[in-house]
């Protein structure tokens, strides 16, 4: 295969690039680093092998800085005079490959992959790097191609006709016996089918023990049942023999206890009708007493009556006391002014003349005559002063006098208007005394308090009841008396026993009870015992047979797995022998080139047969040294002649192009003029393309392709 052109857009620092490549030496400069070498490298492996539905992280990191697009490249190669373009677009997750001799269009990545795989000569990426691809300062590090390495070289000798290596086979068969063994040793979460089958053969041995166990129990208890069942059936018999004596004789007892109960309310409700009926007979000849009474109708007016003739009494008491008070006081009054007839005969009129007489002689005998007629005015003025106070106090006698006689008139008016007042209300009370009203109040409230007697007793009888809700009472409890008494058959009168013998039925009939109970419980838990039995006697002969079976299985598995193991020992021994002669093969390539690249220096190289180990012959140690002891410039071209041996082993007629990162960096100036002379030489059969910054390839080389910031190379 040679590659003719690249683009690549938006890929990390080539956001828009695109170069051209030719048969023979490419060689891709740079002045300085970070110019985009390595990323023109990775770009072609992507180019070649990445998948544009990838969501993988480095995917995303080959996406140019501040680009908000995926990125896409485009490879145009020829193969065998083909000409193809492989295209894809990782933003849309497409790719395309034509071809424009062939007519080839493919447009999924699977059905790409066969066909580069085809042109290419591989389709693992791995491979690839570790064979075609040396960059700097990984010119020894194979470790991640080793198994594509080991596979390719058996296919090297199988002519590569197998559709599967032996190594797959190996691989195959110790992964199925790892697979089937897996918990064998220890513990895991998903045993094996060995592991399996053997936890399983332990579940059913144990499960085969309990169920064992089980049904030899389940049998013990149905016999047990049939035993009991027999002892519970007299049991039954004579339990309920006495029960049903002991309930003939308490139904007799409620019986005749209900009856006498019956009995009881019958009389009490009859005694409480005639009670009532009495009290009612009561209440009305109490009632036709009082209407009897004439005059007096209600308790009200009988009290107001009281009260009217009480209060008349009462003032006419009070006056009558008074009266007679005043009568006294007058009387004494009179026989005071009787007795006082000096001062009468002084105030009288003709005391009173005289006085005035002798005051006007006096009077007129001064002015007639002597002085010793002025006693006769000094006697007359006394005289008549005398008389003036006699009249006076006459006056008030009488004044007193005719006030008292005016007050005690006052009384007897006011006595003469009480006695009609009390003749007024006698009259509506039909009464004409007193003493009558007296004898009819006695008698409305003797059969007011008889009458109120007897509704209060009445009332308490009834208790809110009414006489024909009693009278109900009466009915039904006779009814029910009748009910009962027709229960109280002779059946149950003969079957009476005495407290005695009734008290040791009721204790056999406790024993028998808690005996018949003991006896159920025992029959209720063998039944559950049978009931809840998960299995029998077949069960325990289908477990019998699945023990042998799985026995059978397990041994069976076993002779598969040392089968497995035969097989893979054999297969083993067969590949190691058909990779000892591609290894044969590899070493003698290794060989030339290594001759060539150290001008003869290390000439014999041996591998291990499983593990691609490898040792060189120094002259120098006399002895066999892994790669890594020798010197720098020594272990990059002993993994320069193995990449290429590889190259030429692996891929057979095909050509892929050889993409070198300056890997001769580690030369010496004599090595490094006989590598390039056989690159030279070499890339007459491979495009070979060298990423550099050195000058020191520009004299093999048949095309340069400078980068830099600010060029594009087309």
């Amino acid at each position: 295969m040679r590659l003719r052109k690249i683009e690549l857009a938006n890929f990390k620092r080539l956001a828009d690039f695109r170069t051209q490549f030719s048969p023979g030496i490419n060689v891709v400069k740079g002045r300085l680093n970070e110019m985009g070498k390595s990323t023109l490298l990775e770009g072609i492996i992507v180019a070649l092998f990445g998948n544009p539905k990838s969501t993988a992280r480095e995917v995303k990191g080959y996406v140019s800085w501040g680009s908000t697009s995926q990125f896409r490249t485009g490879l145009e190669f020829e193969e065998r005079g083909n000409r193809y373009l492989l295209e894809k677009d990782f933003g849309k997750g497409t790719a395309r490959l034509t071809g424009d001799n062939d007519d080839t269009e493919l447009d999924t990545f699977r059905e790409i992959s066969e066909r580069m795989a085809e042109l290419l000569g591989t389709k693992s990426e791995d491979l690839f790097l570790c064979s075609c691809c040396i960059r700097q300062a990984q010119v020894s590090e194979i470790a991640s191609g080793k198994k594509e390495i080991s596979e390719s070289l058996e296919e090297i000798v199988t002519g590569g006709q197998e559709s599967t290596l032996a190594s797959q086979v190996i691989q195959k068969l110790d992964s199925r016996v790892a697979e089937m063994k897996r918990g064998l040793d220890k513990p895991a979460k998903n045993p094996g089918v060995l592991a399996g089958l053997r936890n399983q053969l332990q579940v059913a041995s144990q499960r085969h023990a309990d169920v064992r166990d089980e049904v030899s129990r389940v049998e013990a208890h149905r016999i047990k049942l049939m035993e009991v069942n027999k002892e519970l059936l007299q049991v039954k018999g004579e339990h309920d023999n006495a029960r049903s004596l002991l309930e003939k004789n308490r139904l007799r007892k409620e019986l005749e206890a209900s009856i006498k109960d019956l009995e009881q309310k019958f009389d009490e409700a009859e005694k409480l009708l005639s009670g009532i009926r009495s009290l009612e007979e009561d209440v009305r000849k109490a009632d036709g007493e009082l209407v009897a009474i004439e005059g007096l109708k209600e308790k009200r007016q009988v009290s107001e009556f009281r009260k009217g003739l009480d209060a008349i009494r009462n003032r006419r008491g009070d006056i009558q006391e008074d009266l007679a008070e005043r009568e006294k006081e007058l009387v004494e009054a009179r026989e005071k002014l009787e007795g006082r007839k000096l001062i009468r005969f002084l105030g009288s009129g003709k005391s009173i003349t005289a006085a005035a007489a002798v005051l006007g002689g006096g009077m007129i005998g001064i002015l007639v005559g002597p002085l010793y007629l002025l006693s006769l005015i000094v006697l007359g003025a006394c005289l008549l002063a005398i008389a003036a106070w006699a009249r006076v106090a006459l006056m008030r006698d009488r004044t007193n006098i005719s006030g008292i006689e005016e007050r005690v008139g006052r009384m007897k008016e006011s006595v003469e208007a009480l006695g009609k007042e009390e003749e007024e209300l006698l009259t509506q009370a039909k009464c004409s005394t007193i003493d009558e009203f007296d004898e009819k109040e006695r008698a409305f409230y003797h059969w007011l308090e008889m009458k109120g007697g007897a509704e209060f007793r009445l009332e308490g009888m009834v208790g809110g009841k009414t006489i024909q809700g009693i009278d109900n009472q009466r009915s039904e409890a006779a009814r029910k008396l009748a009910v009962e008494q027709a229960k109280l058959t002779q059946d149950l009168i003969e079957t009476c026993l005495g407290p005695e013998e009734y008290v040791a039925l009721e204790r056999k009939e406790q024993l028998l009870q808690a005996k018949r109970a003991d006896l159920e419980e025992q029959k209720r838990r063998c039944e559950v015992i049978i009931e809840q039995a998960r299995f029998n006697m077949e069960h325990q002969v289908g477990l019998e047979e699945e023990l042998e079976g799985l026995q059978q299985d397990l041994e069976q598995k076993e002779r598969k797995v040392r089968i497995y193991q035969l097989a893979s020992e054999f297969i083993s021994r067969a590949r190691s022998e058909i990779l000892a002669s591609s290894q044969e093969a590899l070493v003698k390539e290794i060989e030339a080139y290594l001759s060539v690249f150290t001008n003869g220096k290390y000439e014999r190289v041996k591998i291990g047969r499983e593990d691609l180990d490898f040792w060189v012959y120094s002259d120098e140690k006399e002895d066999w040294a892994k790669p890594e002891e020798l010197s720098g410039g020594a272990i990059d071209q002993f993994y320069l002649a193995f990449r290429l041996a590889l190259v030429k082993l692996i891929f057979n007629d095909k050509r892929p192009p050889l993409i070198l990162d300056d890997p001769f960096v580690n030369f010496d100036s004599v090595r490094l003029a006989n590598t390039l002379r056989f690159l030279k030489t070499l890339s007459s059969d491979y495009q070979i393309i060298i990423f550099t910054l050195s000058e020191s390839y520009d004299k093999v080389a048949d095309n340069i392709i400078l980068l830099g910031e600010e060029e594009k190379s087309s």
